[in-house]
């Protein structure tokens, strides 16, 4: 194996990673085409049902979720009394249960 000069070795890098990145980009586009239904629906999962997120970020979800098809599917929080509130309040304004995750503290 004959020594490379790093001029030589740059061109090759640069080749490659050109290569990688122009064939990466036709690929991505022809698999999100694939997709059905894949950009239709945001979900979105709440850590942390603080006082910020009940006053603030909950009622402006709530106004914008249906114009920008968001949806809330999952609640997590570190304390269970907290959690099991979010469960509740959140089954009350979106009409439906959003799943409950519990936080171990390992």
């Amino acid at each position: 194996m004959g020594k490379i000069s790093r001029r030589d070795f740059l061109k090759q890098a640069s080749l490659a990673s050109a290569g990688l990145m122009l064939g990466g980009v036709g690929m991505t586009q022809k698999s999100y085409a694939r997709i059905v239904g894949a950009n239709e629906r945001i979900n979105v999962g709440v850590v942390g049902y603080s006082d910020r997120f009940r006053q603030s970020l909950l009622p402006s979800f709530l106004e914008h979720k249906d114009k920008l098809n968001f949806d809330m599917v999952a609640v997590s929080d570190l304390w269970n009394m907290r959690r099991d509130q979010a469960q509740r309040n959140l089954t009350e304004k979106l009409r439906r249960s959003a799943s409950s995750m519990s936080t171990s503290r390992g």
